[in-house]
């Protein structure tokens, strides 16, 4: 199983850096612990903008529950749930047009299940089972 999980992240970093879109899982988990000392349900924007950024809950300084995240043009760049400020659950990610990217499941920081990803014309382009 593990050669298996190997040769198929393998294949997909090959892949992907073939052409000029980065469809890939790698970066699930990378980003440091957000912690603030918001608490509740936050709206953030773009530094000097009406244009909304994130909407997402804090609980006790940590990203919690059900986030959203904008482009700047307004549409959805992402999309999923927190636990304990770390990604978890059901994701999908968005092509600037508002078309889907990625979507699927993290599980402990890790992609789980079946993943799928699309072009900027919503054509199904790699389907992979963790």
């Amino acid at each position: 199983m593990r050669i298996l999980f190997f040769f198929s992240s393998l294949l997909l970093i090959l892949s992907c850096k073939k052409s000029q879109n980065h469809y890939t899982t790698e970066n699930i988990c990378r980003e440091q612990l957000s912690v603030s000392t918001k608490n509740g349900y936050t709206k953030n924007y773009y530094t000097n903008s009406i244009n909304l950024e994130s909407i997402g809950h804090y609980e006790q300084g940590i990203q919690q529950g059900f986030w959203k995240y904008y482009y700047r043009n307004g549409n959805r760049k992402a999309e999923g749930h927190y636990e304990k400020g770390k990604k978890q659950g059901y994701w999908k990610e968005y092509h600037k047009n508002g078309i889907v990217k990625s979507e699927g499941h993290i599980n402990h920081c890790k992609p789980s299940g079946y993943w799928k990803f699309y072009d900027k014309k919503n054509n199904l382009i790699k389907e992979i089972n963790y």
